[in-house]
């Protein structure tokens, strides 16, 4: 009984993935791909509003925690939009710079 419900509360048992900005509170876009699903491919998209600035296919194996730098230069007053997509699944996080 303990084992299961042991194995059940672990993060490794479990078939999921996030994305989320390393440093939430600053203007940094660097952020975090968390991989504890059986994907391993995935791509995502940096825009501004809706320009593209970056795209990138990523392989990141499962239990694997992988920052991203963002590398682009921004304008302020933009919203800037992380789009990750692993197989079916997408998942965006968004910052408002400059406002």
């Amino acid at each position: 009984m303990s084992y299961t419900q042991t194995k059940q509360q672990s993060p490794q048992s479990q078939n999921w993935w996030v994305v989320y900005f390393a440093d939430p509170k600053d203007e940094s876009l660097d952020f975090v791909i968390e991989n504890n699903s059986d994907e391993t491919n995935f791509h995502y998209e940096i825009l501004s509003d809706k320009d593209k600035m970056k795209e990138e296919d990523i392989k990141i194996e499962k239990g694997v925690k992988k920052q991203i730098p963002a590398n682009v230069s921004t304008a302020e007053n933009k919203k800037i939009t992380i789009k990750v997509t692993a197989s079916n699944d997408i998942k965006e996080i968004y910052k408002n710079l400059g406002k």
